[in-house]
This record gives structure tokens, sequence and C-alpha cells, in this order.
């Protein structure tokens, strides 16, 4: 449907998301950063009108900047907030190192998360339960013997509006048949239905809550360069992409390439509330086209390639390459037959060969994508590389982040996820619908950014190990880096799950479904 907020009124009140009024106190005392981080996100979730004047509000956000009593935290109306080389904290600490500028806008946008979902919550605005789809049916029921012959003959139709026909019997001993006719939700009888839908229930105990995450980010060794690659333009890459662009422009950097894959044919309206660099002028655009074009406005000294899809071949070495079944990847040559010759000629699209090049010079790579089998690909490659491979996921309201450093997908999840094809997508086309909300997304792409960023920047890996967030309790817990780079000794092991050969090491364990969703 074409109402940008459809994917996320799975998740929240939108009426009362837009009528929310937070106002700043001291507003010449809250950085640039965060401001601007506030007021995109507020953009994105559809708040109609912030900063919205004193009077009135029902939240206020200041900065912390020295130590202040807890009286404070009684009052469900203020939210208190400070960030810097230690950390983002709303439990009223001050953070007394500032970070480098090139971590400013990353930091910015988590502590921005946190504040939009602490409001959500004491607003409740959050729905209880996730509603990842919705849809309008009629049903008909049909007293198939009174015709003697069959209703599939028979033509279902409500004027004036595209539906959609299932016939399926009543088990009731009366022969009837049941005729669902599923409306197209671009009806705006279907919209005005839908935006009417509220759902009541849960725990309405709200209590506030003052998330802390406590990392520390050392001053940069070197200015940033090198090379990045970014697989998947969704959600989470575009958010990646927007702080680490942002960061990018608070330094000095030279020699820097990046490398983005997208198979997404289309930017879709409902994407415009998460999917953060694109723009109405880009719906029915290709997303790696779309981005590419964001990426050459926003770092015009950088050198910018694209691709579609990470597929089997890129990785497999002549001896091993084996047959896959079409679903499970297809050639890249494969896609441009059937691509308008006009964007691979204006934009390079990578062939494979160039696709190669450039990932045998890559610094870091982070997946950004919604199904499994890929992310095992990228894992590969990081782990060949004897590189952390940066993995962000999402689902609903729960978010994590994770940069794999010495251990990989298949060794936590087991070999099964490397043939993990289900598309968890918000994607009209995704197999598995997913509702999605703007400050999950921006929450683990900023931590990616940052991981991007230290890499860029001399490190070797991110001071942040792993994070979980769950949003609609805003409660996060953040896991320090062990400091370890080993990679090589899971190199086997991946490729045996890819490929089908002998694994011994990988034991079998659950996913959690957000590593296998965007």
């Amino acid at each position: 449907m074409s109402d940008i907020f459809s994917r996320q009124r799975g998740l929240v009140h939108q009426e009362r998301v837009e009528s929310l009024n937070v106002t700043f106190v001291d507003e010449e005392s809250i950085p640039q950063a965060l401001k601007h981080s506030m007021k995109q996100l507020a953009d994105q979730l559809g708040v109609k009108n912030f900063p919205s004047k004193s009077e009135g509000s029902e939240f206020t956000l200041s900065w912390v900047h020295d130590s202040i009593d807890f009286e404070w935290k009684h009052d469900p109306s203020m939210i208190l907030v400070s960030y810097g080389q230690g950390g983002v904290f709303l439990d009223g600490t001050p953070c007394e190192k500032p970070a480098h500028p090139i971590f400013e806008p990353s930091l910015a946008t988590l502590s921005a998360c946190l504040i939009w979902s602490e409001i959500f919550r004491r607003a409740k605005c959050y729905t209880p339960v996730d509603v990842p789809k919705v849809s309008v049916s009629v049903n008909v029921r049909v007293n198939e013997p009174s015709m003697k012959g069959s209703i599939n003959h028979l033509d279902f139709q409500l004027e004036g509006i595209n539906s959609h026909i299932n016939i399926r019997s009543v088990n009731d001993g009366t022969g009837h048949k049941r005729v669902m006719m599923r409306l197209d939700d671009d009806t705006p009888l279907v919209q005005e239905l839908l935006k009417k839908l509220q759902v009541y229930g849960g725990d309405e105990n709200i209590h506030p809550k003052f998330p802390v995450m406590r990392f520390t980010l050392p001053e940069p060794k070197t200015n940033p360069s090198g090379h990045l690659t970014i697989v998947g333009a969704g959600g989470l890459g575009t958010w990646a992409l927007h702080s680490i662009v942002n960061g990018l422009k608070n330094s000095n950097f030279s020699d820097l390439q990046l490398l983005v894959f997208d198979k997404d044919m289309e930017v879709e309206r409902h994407n415009l509330n998460r999917q953060v660099i694109f723009s109405e002028a880009d719906i029915g655009r290709p997303k790696i086209e779309a981005a590419k074009d964001w990426l050459n406005r926003n770092l015009p000294d950088a050198e910018i390639s694209i691709a579609y899809e990470l597929h089997d071949g890129l990785l497999q070495s002549p001896q091993n390459t084996v047959e896959t079944d079409e679903e499970e990847g297809f050639a890249l040559d494969e896609l441009l037959f059937d691509t308008d010759e006009s964007i691979l000629q204006h934009y390079e699209v990578l062939n494979d060969d160039g696709i190669r090049l450039q990932l045998e010079h890559t610094d870091a790579i982070l997946g950004c994508l919604d199904a499994m089998r890929p992310r095992v690909l990228a894992d590969l490659i990081a782990a060949r590389k004897n590189q952390p491979y940066v993995n962000g996921g999402i689902t609903g309201l729960f978010a994590q982040y994770t940069e794999f450093s010495n251990t990989n997908l298949v060794e936590i999840y087991g070999p099964s996820v490397a043939h993990d094809q289900v598309v968890y997508s918000c994607q009209e086309d995704g197999e598995v619908p997913l509702s999605s909300l703007a400050i999950t997304n921006a929450f683990v792409g900023s931590l990616q950014a940052i991981s991007a960023l230290q890499r860029l920047t001399g490190q070797n890996i991110s001071s942040i190990g792993s994070v979980n967030w769950n949003a609609r309790y805003n409660e996060v817990y953040c896991n320090l880096s062990q400091g370890i780079v080993s990679r090589k000794d899971g190199v086997q092991q991946l490729e045996n799950a890819l490929w089908d050969q002998e694994d011994t090491n990988a034991p079998p364990q659950s996913i959690t479904k957000a590593e296998g969703m965007e």
C-alpha cells in the first residue's frame, strides 16, 4: 500500500506517534548532531510537530553536563541524555570525554533511537504485539450444490474494487464453499480501514527505563582510508551508509572506496520511512542506482561501485564449484540479461570479475541482508581474509548487532543456516512479512557504521563486540569486543556448510530471528 508508514503500523499506534509533543530544555546546550538525529527520526516515524513549543509538551529532553540528583527519575516527562567516548547514557550520567567527531553522528543516532523508544513506551505508542501483516477480505458463503455445478466457473466481484479470489471448502457437511475476496491494499477504502485497526491489551504498567551502553571509542590511529563493502542497501544498509558518510564528513579522508550490493530493483514508497538515503524521487528506481547517486553527492571524492547480488560463484574456487538450484542464487550475467541496458551503461554495475577484484582488497564487510545464506557467504569472504564480519539484523522491535571476530555464523547457529533461503523482508515480495521501524534500523546501522569507521582508521576490530536491544522494553545489552581476530580456523567450516561437504565441527543451535532479517 502507498502509505509510507504501512510497515510500522504493526508495531505502533500511528495516531499517537503523530500527535507526540517533545521539546528541548536549554536547546543551545544540546549537540547539533543529536538535534539533527532526533529530527531525522521524528520525520521518519511520522511525528508531526517536532520539536514542539515548550507549552503543553508531554516530554522534555535535556543534555547532561554534570552529575545530578536522581529526583528527576520520578518525573515521567523528563529524559536526560549524554554520549561520548565512554558510551551512551540515559541514566543521568555525564560523559566527560567527547568522542572523535568521526563517531559523533553514529553516537547521536544511537542516543536518538533510545530516546524515541523511551518516549514511545511512556506515551503507550507501542502495540502490545507485533502485527506483521494486515489485509482486508470479504467472505461469501456459497451453497455450491444449489447450482449443480462448480463455483469455480462463477465470477465474484466487488464493483470498482480489485480483489483476489480464493475458494475453500466449509467442512461442516453442508457442501458449502467459502469465497474469500482479498482487497488490494492500495484501495482507498482498505487504507482507511487499516488505519482504524487498534490492538489493545498486554502489560499497561509502563515504568520509565534509563538505558546505558558502556564502551570505549579510542581516538582514530590514522585518517580514514581504505575499502568498505556493504551488502544490502535496505533499512540497515542505508542507515549504516548514512552514519558512515556523516562521520567521514567530519574527518580528512583519502583514497576511500565503497562497494554496495543490493538486488532489489525498486525503491517502494513504504521504504521511505526507514531507508534513510532514499526520497520520493527514487521511487521505482533500483536501490543500488539510487544509493550510488546519493553517495556520489555526499562523498564526491570517494570511489563508489555497485553490484547486484553476492552469489556462490563469486566465492567458490574452480575445484569446488558446484551446480546450485535457481533459488539458491543466480549468476550475475543472468540478472543483467533482464536488466535495463541504460542502467548498466550509466551506472557501471560490476560484473563478477570486477566484484572479485574489489573483495580481494576490502577492509571491512558489513552484512545488512534479509536472508541467511548470503550472510554466510559474506562471513566466508571476511573469514578468508582473517577479518571480522559485521552482521546486523532486526525483527519487529528487537535489534541485534554482532561483529564475528573469533567465531562465525555456522559455528554459532549450526550448518543449516547456510541453506536458509527464506527472505524475511519488509518488501512487498518478501517471503515472510516483517514489521519494521526506523529506530531499530537506525540503531543497528549506526553500530555497523562505528565498526566500519574504526576499521578505516587503523583498528583491526571494533570496540563493541555485540549489542542486543529490545525496543519495546528499552532494554539494551552491550558486550565489549574481546580484542581478538582469529577467523582462519572457521574457513573450512563455512565452506563445508555452504557446499554440502561433511562438517563435524558445527554444533546445531537455534538461530534468533533477528539474525535473518532486515
